[in-house]
């Protein structure tokens, strides 16, 4: 089965994290070209014979030049030839130019040359740090709590550890109110997906998405986050909280406008429905994805119409997590309730030939909806 975890209670840190600074590096003495590409020509020769200072000029000549690949090429050799102590130096120098270049306002430039360092350094829990700020930066919140989930696994001292844990909490809570003052509950909803995945032991993430998923009109789902935070009396209040609001707005013996019937497909639904007011197609009810996804064969064998995007998203299949293409649709509808303008996600064939993708959230948010699993209905009403 496929379903959408792209990823409203944060943490109670308000304060933006910084990267703790790294000693910069600068050349003892002026190089000429000549001198320095000689240097860098030389056969290889055993540790005492390095000279660090030079080493450094150099690198640090070729960083200014942006010659970042010619840097990391030479960088394991290097590396491999320098003491213990001036190795970190030479560390130092290539992540405090990546400093440097974000302070001035390159961060193309920052970006290119981090992620050429971090192939190498890959466990450095600063330079992903410094890498989680560029992408906040650059607005993209969703890479940065990634990257900042990586540093986490590789802090191995209480200050480090100290120092991601409070850039987490703080880049989700800045993000988290950046979506709620768009009202953009299906990004929300991705975002407290993914941290449920990524730190399922810290309930709050459970509190979030059991918000977020209230918000969308998704009691059912709500009530299972919920059920996932019994163990932690931290949350109890909060949790109590959310119960009470969904109490108080439970409406019985409501009339809905449509009702669907559904297939029982294992301990889910099938429906049935129509695209862009022409091609028929059967989706998995899956109330947990935020967006509704359908086949590349049901796109393209079939020729549905359809408008392109720029956009991408991630998505957890049976094998993993892949990026896929989101496109828009015209329509989608059932039973004579519409939903026009409709964005899907496009990945490949899905195991089960019985459906052809999944009607996900960015559907049902339009209805006030409630699934009868007794009578396998699906009732909606527009809000």
């Amino acid at each position: 089965m496929y379903y959408d975890t792209s990823t409203h209670i944060a943490n109670s840190d308000p304060t933006n994290y910084t990267v703790l600074p790294r000693t910069s590096i600068a050349a003892s003495q002026s190089t000429s070209q000549e001198n320095t590409d000689n240097t860098l020509r030389q056969p290889n020769k055993a540790k005492q014979d390095i000279k660090p200072a030079s080493v450094l000029d150099i690198t640090l000549e070729h960083l200014r030049r942006g010659e970042f690949d010619e840097v990391m090429a030479k960088y394991p050799d290097i590396q491999s030839k320098l003491s213990e102590s001036d190795a970190i130096k030479h560390q130092n120098l290539i992540v405090g130019h990546v400093q440097s270049l974000s302070k001035s306002g390159q961060s193309i430039a920052a970006h290119a040359l981090l992620t050429l360092y971090l192939k190498h350094e890959y466990r450095d829990v600063l330079a992903l740090l410094l890498m989680a700020k560029l992408y906040q930066d650059a607005g993209n919140e969703m890479e940065a709590i990634e990257v900042l989930f990586q540093a986490k696994s590789y802090a191995h001292t209480l200050e480090l550890i100290q120092q991601t844990v409070k850039a987490i909490r703080s880049t989700v809570k800045n993000y988290d109110t950046q979506l709620l003052i768009r009202k953009d509950y299906i990004a929300l909803l991705d975002l407290y997906k993914r941290l449920t995945e990524l730190e399922p032991e810290y309930a709050l993430h459970f509190i979030g998405l059991a918000e977020t998923y209230l918000s969308l009109g998704n009691v059912f789902d709500a009530r299972k986050a919920l059920d996932l935070t019994l163990h932690d009396s931290f949350v109890l209040d909060k949790r109590n909280d959310i119960i009470s609001r969904i109490e108080i707005n439970r409406k019985p013996n409501r009339h809905y406008a449509a009702e669907v019937s559904l297939q029982a497909h294992g301990n889910q639904f099938l429906v049935e429905v129509l695209l862009n007011n022409s091609q028929n197609a059967v989706l998995l009810l899956d109330t947990g994805a935020s967006l509704s996804i359908i086949s590349t064969e049901l796109l393209a064998v079939l020729g549905i119409p359809h408008q392109h995007t720029i956009k991408t998203a991630w998505f957890s299949t049976a094998g993993g997590r892949v990026k896929a293409p989101i496109i828009k649709l015209n329509s989608l509808a059932m039973d004579g309730v519409v939903v026009e303008n409709i964005e899907a996600g496009v990945i490949g064939e899905f195991d089960n030939k019985r459906f052809d993708g999944l009607l996900g959230m960015n559907f049902l948010r339009h209805f006030e909806f409630f699934i009868d699993q007794s009578e396998r209905k699906l009732q909606l009403s527009p809000h």
